[in-house]
């Protein structure tokens, strides 16, 4: 595909990017000691440019700090980074400067019930401005589809995507907003050969196009070398090399290091930043420092009154456009209706959690058949009443924590996008997961109420309803908060475990007068005690008088007994709904508070 045939989207920010340079970066990470903390210092006064127009590779051996550098450069890691990061000699503020540059990670999260097609339009919803028509996004999707070549893959949900196909598509994810830096965390990881040349050979299209693309590289072969223009070689967090490819050999034999003919030209500079801490070290010291000088004399133009942090700089500065291309209730609709086809399409989420709400319900209408009218069976009635919590608490929690955690990771890359914001996102996951629960729990609670024979009004109906309804709720949102908290192979532990003991204070188990006194307080604190409360007050309250009875006496025939038995004789029904209310408000609160935390330990 020609240039002239690609629809350009111009960014209004930055009209002209050239270069990006980078002048005495360092980036420190906190680290555990015995004795104590201490603080790791993985780049070290770095300094050095990319060029437009130019596919540059940055090389160096396990752990000399080329992910770190690229996290710092893309803005993806700001906690512990100061420096001066400039586009055209000139710092950018932060807002801004995430708007130009795209970050595609090593591994990047999709959403795995989504079509490649449907990513891309989706991306394209949320980074283009809503000026920009539907027809002029669908002819950018076509087009990124038609440049990596994804046509054969382009109505596969992304799960059913192979490795060279997710790679290619977390690329043109970033290609919507045709931003004018573009970095890579070794995109060749786990694909073959051909794969990984195909890859590194659409990047080289793209710089030819104009825009800076950089690309951490692991050990490319040499015919994968020879697609890059510019190499920059780090060791030990310190620049050791920079400059054309061809460059390269003479550079280093300058330095006292001597290729041997035939040999990988990308391995031969591997070994040489190995050699710091051998009795080459000097020389390889030697080779650094005069990089530095380089480096420093090209960016000598820069004015020293600057702020040492950009960061602090881009926080400090009001900038003229908005954050975000979209308003936030597009941003709202946008991600509500994506995560309700990616919900729809779960068969976890939906259809096997309805019809398993249905089945349940059935089982247990036929284990408790008509108890609810018969006062011989109230203490079975009792325990249908605490079955159906705990059925609702834990269907709706368990499916959302085992799945919550997975979109997290999308939600953070996308985040740090600058797609949208974090309260967009908060309001549409809830918005979008809600019904999908109220209609599971409406069935249950239809299905069961009506085949346990409890008593055919409609205001007991609707007040039970309610009280599903709220426990359902309850119980998605701590699954929610767990899932956003806990990683997906801890979550399904905290849950279930940290439920329990609540279960044991509902008033089932032991009833309150018999718990000890230093137990007592914490009745108030679980849910299971205002759900199972209200269910009971429903069941049996509200002017309730006499339980139908098929046998000559009944213990329980007045329903003043029930309440008595259960010690819930004075409590009162809207006082078990606002105190799920208050549940709900608090959870709804820790899960915006815990998506602030992941943002921040992922900065």
């Amino acid at each position: 595909m020609s240039s002239e045939e690609t629809v350009e989207v111009v960014i209004p920010l930055v009209k002209t990017i050239t270069s990006l340079s980078f002048r005495n970066l360092c980036y420190t990470v906190p680290q555990q000691q015995r004795g104590g903390s201490d603080k790791k210092q993985l780049l070290k006064n770095i300094s050095g440019t990319f060029r437009s127009g130019r596919l540059s590779a940055i090389m160096g051996p396990s752990g000399a700090g080329k992910s770190s550098l690229m996290n710092v450069l893309s803005g993806f890691k700001s906690s512990g980074v100061k420096g001066r990061i400039l586009i055209n000699n000139e710092v950018i503020e932060r807002a801004k400067y995430r708007q130009l540059v795209a970050y595609t990670t090593q591994d990047v999260p999709l959403l795995q019930n989504i079509t490649v097609q449907e990513t891309l339009h989706y991306a394209a919803d949320l980074k283009l401005p809503s000026r920009v028509t539907r027809i002029h996004k669908t002819k950018i999707v076509n087009d990124i589809v038609s440049l990596l070549g994804l046509e054969k893959c382009a109505h596969n949900q992304a799960r059913n995507l192979s490795g060279g196909e997710r790679k290619r598509l977390s690329i043109g994810l970033e290609l919507v907003s045709n931003p004018k830096i573009m970095f890579f965390d070794e995109p060749t990881s786990g694909l073959d050969s051909e794969s990984s040349y195909q890859v590194i050979r659409y990047m080289k299209e793209l710089a030819r196009q104009g825009r800076c693309v950089v690309s951490v590289i692991h050990q490319p072969s040499s015919e994968l070398l020879e697609l890059f223009d510019d190499l920059y070689v780090v060791a030990d967090g310190r620049c050791m090399y920079q400059g054309a490819l061809e460059d390269l050999v003479p550079t280093l034999t300058e330095a006292g290091f001597v290729c041997p003919q035939y040999y990988n030209r990308a391995d031969f500079a591997l070994k040489v930043a190995s050699m710091l801490d051998t009795d080459s070290g000097d020389k390889v010291n030697q080779l650094m420092k005069r990089m530095e000088s380089i480096t420093t004399e090209h960016l000598n133009g820069f004015h020293d009154d600057q702020h040492d942090e950009l960061l602090d700089e881009g926080r400090r500065k009001g900038g003229s456009s908005p954050q975000y291309p979209i308003s936030a209730f597009l941003q709202f609709w946008i991600l509500t209706r994506r995560t309700a086809l990616g919900t729809f399409r779960n068969l976890a989420l939906t259809r096997l959690r309805f019809i398993g709400h249905i089945l349940f319900g059935l089982i247990v209408g036929a284990v408790f058949y008509d108890v609810g009218d018969n006062g011989s069976k109230v203490l079975s009635n009792i325990s249908c009443l605490i079955m159906m919590l705990m059925f609702i608490v834990f269907s709706n929690s368990m499916t959302v924590v085992l799945t919550f955690p997975l979109e997290m990771a999308v939600f953070v890359r996308e985040y740090k996008s600058n797609c949208y914001s974090i309260a967009a996102y908060f309001c549409s996951k809830i918005v979008a997961d809600f019904p999908l629960m109220l209609a599971g729990v409406t069935c249950f609670q239809l299905i069961a109420y009506y085949l346990t024979g409890q008593l055919n009004e409609t205001n007991r109906i609707v007040m039970f309803w309610a009280v599903c309804a709220l426990m359902g709720w309850t119980a998605q949102m701590y699954g929610m908060v767990a899932g956003s908290v806990f990683p997906v192979d801890v979550s399904p532990f905290v849950v279930p475990s940290s439920m329990i003991p609540m279960i044991l204070f509902s008033g089932f188990f032991i009833r309150y007068s018999e718990l000890l006194d230093v137990f007592k307080p914490l009745t108030y604190v679980s849910p299971f005690r205002y759900g199972f409360e209200g269910l009971a007050l429903t069941t049996y309250g509200i002017n309730r008088t006499e339980i139908g009875c098929e046998e000559m006496f009944c213990y329980y025939r007045k329903s003043v007994k029930v309440l008595e038995l259960l010690e819930v004789k004075d409590s009162c029904y809207w006082m078990d709904v606002g105190g799920l209310g208050v549940w709900i408000l608090m959870l709804h609160v820790l899960l915006y508070v815990s998506l602030r935390l992941r943002l921040r330990w992922n900065q």
